[in-house]
């Protein structure tokens, strides 16, 4: 898949530059054709603030690893901490090869070889085409770019579910990647707390379509981004209870000079179907289980979809939705989980109920560590996040 030209319908550049090379980081911008054709922007930190251009020990070949950002975010969310703090700065300092992944739809991927962003078919995807299409396809990009076998991934919230069921579907395997961190991994939703993710999953999924329609969810135009600083600027206390209430942070180990950045880049898009599909995942009455996104059993004639999937068989080749096996992922590559005790998204007891699905099969490593107090945000936003939570992913 080879580079495009790119695309002039946002200033992804000096957004992610502004967190970057002030502090005398080396910062690249590559674009992936998925095999979908959706165009997708990545950066890569190269190396350190302060290493010599060929790497540690004076060789080129440096480790690699690749970071899957959480839902309605961006690679921002590895930055916003700044130098010292920042996940993706902080591995770039320790000898890493950086590479930091958009998935489609968000600000810095809205782009197609032949879909109009505007169009219905452009948003009908969900995470499953992110872990079919978006992770594999950047992946081998990134081999390809830095001529090594294999990579290491590190997914945060979504980005850890992108990981887990592209390892589960096989879009991935141990032959591209050497290992993997799981940073409050979202697959069982049984303890789910979030009250607005709730009341989102009481839609169903046509209903939320009717209300919505086949789209941009929270769109990332610039007058929706300008309102939302607006807003966030003039009461950034209602910003932090909304998202306080959907995802979950401690304000008082919240980095207060990070703040502002993460508030500005937040929400970064995703499409309704997206959203739709985690409200199946809530909604999910089988324990221990993390379905493929459900069109329904009834077919019709087309109407509100047509051009697209109209129902399970017409996408899957029958009534039932497939689902995930997650023991399969457990078995393929090590795994390191990173979870919070006061999560409400990645619940303490859904994550411990995936860690038993991941060893279940045996094979490889399977690594948990429970973080004691954090909540979801905490893993990024947190002003500690770095002696509590990311020398371990380090190591």
């Amino acid at each position: 898949m080879a580079a495009e030209t790119a695309p002039a319908v946002h200033d992804s550049w000096s957004d992610v530059s502004e967190l970057v090379t002030p502090y005398g980081y080396p910062l690249e911008e590559h674009f992936v054709t998925t095999r979908d054709g959706y165009i997708l922007r990545m950066f890569r930190i190269p190396r350190g603030a302060s290493e010599d251009p060929l790497g540690r020990n004076g060789s080129d070949a440096r480790p690699v690893v690749l970071l899957q950002h959480a839902l309605l975010d961006s690679c921002s969310g590895f930055l916003v901490l700044g130098p010292g703090k920042a996940l993706a700065l902080l591995l770039a300092d320790a000898g890493y090869d950086v590479w930091m992944s958009n998935t489609r739809g968000n600000v810095h991927s809205r782009n197609h070889t032949s879909l109009s962003v505007k169009s219905q078919e452009f948003w009908a995807f969900s995470f499953d085409e992110m872990a079919e299409y978006d992770l594999p396809d950047s992946l081998t990009y990134v081999l390809n770019a830095t001529g090594q076998q294999q990579a290491s991934l590190l997914g945060f919230s979504q980005g850890a579910t992108i990981v887990l069921t592209a390892l589960a579907s096989g879009a991935v395997n141990k032959s591209t990647v050497e290992a993997a961190v799981l940073v409050a991994p979202v697959a069982y939703m049984r303890h789910i707390s979030s009250i607005p993710l709730q009341a989102l999953a009481t839609l169903g999924t046509d209903s939320v379509f009717s209300l919505l329609g086949v789209r941009e969810f929270l769109p990332s135009a610039p007058i929706v981004q300008m309102l939302e600083g607006a807003i966030c600027f003039l009461r950034p206390q209602l910003c932090l209870n909304i998202l306080s209430a959907i995802a979950g942070f401690d304000e008082e180990r919240v980095d207060p000079q990070a703040l502002p950045a993460a508030l500005r880049r937040t929400p970064a898009g995703t499409s309704v179907q997206n959203m739709a599909h985690w409200a199946q995942c809530v909604r999910q009455t089988s324990p221990h289980v993390l379905a493929y996104f459900d069109y329904g059993a009834t077919c019709g004639s087309g109407g509100r979809r047509e051009g697209l999937p109209r129902c399970n068989r017409d996408k899957y080749g029958s009534d039932d939705v497939p689902t995930y096996d997650l023991s399969r992922a457990g078995a393929e590559v090590p795994l390191l989980v990173v979870s919070g005790s006061k999560d409400q998204l990645a619940d303490a007891a859904d994550v411990d109920a995936l860690v038993n699905t991941l060893r279940s099969a045996g094979g490889t490593s399977v690594q948990h560590s429970r973080v004691r107090g954090y909540e979801h945000l905490d893993f990024v936003w947190a002003e500690r996040a770095p002696e509590v939570v990311y020398r371990g992913a380090l190591a």
